[in-house]
């Protein structure tokens, strides 16, 4: 049976091809097979794997440590970031204040300086209308003009006791304050001083201030008027009209005459007695 069956077998191409190949290659089929390599011995399997444990639980042990300082450095620039995003929230807020304060300021810098504008064109007009007022004084008070100029070479001493007469060092000044009738008393007052003291220059300028003070007193009052007194050499002396100079006698005749006096002509009430030497 067996027999047969192999027989039969032989008539099979693929049984046929194979038998071909093996003649043809019988190396292939007729090498010896090789014994499998011997396993280690169990004891060095269990070394070598505690080794490779030892070593990764080293590795663990390295990473975990790593971590963690990756960890506090995180947790230090986390802190850090948030100083950082405090501060410059707080900058950020100096600076809108700052801000603010400054656009403020360019307002305020603004407002003054149309106000100093406005304040200087208005300075300009006031100036302008004085220098033309004192332009029209030049001319209206020729006289008092020249006055003027005479009285800016008056000494300093006059010049200091007349400061509540002529505030300010211009014509304008000059005139009005010349004006006033209580101006009379005051420059009569300093002149007496000047000529008492000899101090002939000043004393001569006053004189000629006070009459042109007299005239603008006049012209502007309608019923008030101040006049001199009258007082000349060879005069019996008068009590009541002269004032004695030092050096002279209690009676007798006016030999000179030092100051005139003046009076108000209104109510005849005599202001300042004339200065006299009397012998």
């Amino acid at each position: 049976m067996y027999k047969y069956n192999l027989l039969r077998l032989l008539d099979d191409a693929e049984v046929q091809r194979k038998i071909l190949q093996i003649v043809e290659e019988p190396k292939i089929y007729l090498e010896p097979v090789k014994p499998p390599k011997e396993s280690p011995p169990p004891d060095e399997n269990i070394s070598r794997l505690e080794e490779e444990n030892s070593r990764l639980k080293n590795n663990l042990s390295e990473a975990q440590q790593r971590v963690k300082e990756l960890e506090q450095q995180i947790q230090t620039e986390q802190s850090r970031n948030l100083r950082l995003e405090n501060s410059l929230s707080q900058s950020e807020r100096s600076s809108k204040d700052l801000q603010s304060k400054l656009a403020e300021w360019q307002k305020t810098f603004t407002r003054e300086q149309q106000r100093n504008k406005s304040l200087q064109q208005d300075l300009d007009a006031a100036q302008l209308k004085i220098s033309d007022f004192e332009e029209q004084l030049q001319q209206r008070f020729a006289r008092g003009w020249q006055l003027f100029q005479k009285y800016q070479t008056l000494g300093a001493h006059a010049r200091q006791l007349l400061q509540g007469v002529f505030t300010r060092d211009n014509f304008m000044s000059f005139i009005c304050g010349g004006a006033q009738s209580e101006s009379l008393e005051k420059i009569w007052d300093v002149l007496r001083e000047c000529v008492m003291n000899s101090r002939q220059h000043d004393a001569e300028i006053l004189w000629e201030v006070f009459e042109y003070s007299l005239e603008l007193v006049n012209s502007s009052r309608a019923q008030v008027s101040y006049s001199t007194l009258p007082a000349n050499v060879g005069d019996r002396f008068d009590s009541d009209l002269h004032t004695e100079a030092p050096g002279s006698r209690a009676q007798g005749k006016v030999a000179r005459v030092y100051l005139p006096g003046f009076r108000n002509d209104y109510n005849r009430r005599i202001i300042r007695k004339s200065i006299v030497q009397v012998s």
